[in-house]
């Protein structure tokens, strides 16, 4: 009798979960797309954390000049922001996020440089920025673009705020982007894509699972 209701409990666990396994993927993919509510709360606290170390390595991996216009584009937690606060190195530090949860977790981290000014957050869509024309110097966009709705606008939009001579830098856990996007996977594949709406040059570095792109703009 117990081997016959251990066998129903064990059958109906396993068809449970089959029910809500894809659902469940859903929200959770959702959920890092664009936190919201009280779990995307939670997500974001997680995040300010989660990505300090992929945040920290992708800014020793970039040449930030002094006094230079920087943008992060999806700021999550806003860790790569208080990486760049950290720098001291006297730049305009912006960032734009879809998610309102992201913007509150961001600016309790980094309060005291909103408040002086450096850093200026709002919460909005990369693919329909405010920003003027060839404005920064540095954008940042770290395990943000395989969330992206529109990968070649939001791509474009970027280019069009960037300064003349001036580079975009991605980066991410590599199985994210195998795992959530269908096209453009690949150095490959994406810098075609990249060299298509303006860009110049792609330089890859790699660090274990981590992959970082340094995209170039330069206009003559």
């Amino acid at each position: 009798m117990k081997k016959k209701v251990a066998s129903i409990l064990l059958i109906s666990l396993i068809m449970t979960s089959v029910v809500f396994y894809n659902p469940l993927l859903d929200y959770l993919s959702g959920q890092a797309a664009n936190p919201h509510g009280f779990v995307g709360g939670v997500v974001t606290k997680i995040w300010a954390s989660y990505f300090a170390n992929l945040s920290g390595w992708t800014i020793e991996n970039t040449k930030v000049k002094y006094d230079s216009n920087v943008l992060d584009v999806g700021y999550g937690g806003g860790s790569t922001i208080k990486n760049l606060v950290d720098l001291e190195q006297n730049m305009s530090i912006y960032g734009v996020d879809i998610s309102e949860e992201s913007y509150k977790t961001a600016v309790e981290l980094n309060k005291e440089a909103i408040n002086n000014g450096e850093v200026k957050l709002a919460i909005g869509d990369v693919a329909n920025m405010s920003y003027p024309v060839e404005f920064f110097d540095v954008v940042f966009a770290i395990q943000t673009h395989m969330y992206w709705d529109n990968l070649q606008r939001g791509f474009a939009e970027i280019y069009r705020v960037m300064a003349a001579d001036s580079v975009l830098i991605l980066s991410s856990e590599k199985d994210k982007i195998d795992y959530h996007m269908d096209n453009f996977k690949t150095t490959e594949s994406l810098s075609k894509l990249l060299k298509e709406i303006g860009f110049t040059e792609v330089e890859e570095i790699k660090n274990g699972d981590w992959i970082l792109y340094t995209v170039h703009k330069k206009v003559d």
